[in-house]
């Protein structure tokens, strides 16, 4: 049985980024973005694979690191 995606917003995918980032590892994030684009034709990537990063990095790397820069 295939299931279809819901066609999703940028609001859906800001959303997801930030909620979900944190939680993956960046190559995880690269997997969902593969199936992120399939459920809207103007999905931008490298925006999410970007904002997710971000999130990620955010909550995961050591206070230590996040002072260097």
């Amino acid at each position: 049985m295939k299931t279809t995606a819901p066609k999703l917003t940028r609001q859906h995918f800001n959303f997801i980024a930030d909620l979900f980032g944190p939680k993956m590892f960046p190559t995880e994030i690269a997997e969902i973005a593969d199936r992120l684009a399939e459920t809207n034709p103007r999905f931008d990537r490298e925006r999410f694979i970007d904002r997710a990063i971000k999130a990620y990095e955010a909550n995961n790397v050591p206070h230590e690191l996040r002072d260097m820069s």
